[in-house]
């Protein structure tokens, strides 16, 4: 079950708030999302809360990416980031890269 946001641990509450401050057209990645939240190391804990928490608390998921620029999700998931991302005007390739302005 879902904890309610009160329940959540401080750590948790910092990852969603800079998940949620990414802006439209724009992406982050894990570790950056971690190292702003203050978690040195800590992607896996921002990829545990995208898993467990996007939809109650309607996280931008897609906007989060790998450091490499890939995104990183697979199966269904994948190709639901590259259309999300590129309906925000991100421009994706079809391998799943994300093509930044230089």
């Amino acid at each position: 079950m879902v904890k309610s946001y009160d329940e959540l641990k401080p750590e948790t509450k910092r990852i969603l708030a800079e998940i949620k401050a990414v802006p439209y057209g724009q992406v982050s990645s894990y570790r950056d999302i971690a190292n702003r939240a203050g978690q040195i190391n800590g992607a896996r804990q921002v990829a545990r809360a995208l898993h467990g928490l996007s939809e109650k608390y309607e996280l931008p998921w897609w906007r989060i990416i790998r450091s490499t620029g890939h995104v990183g999700m697979v199966g269904n998931g994948r190709a639901e980031q590259i259309r999300l991302l590129r309906s925000e005007g991100v421009e994706v390739t079809d391998s799943g890269k994300v093509l930044f302005d230089k």
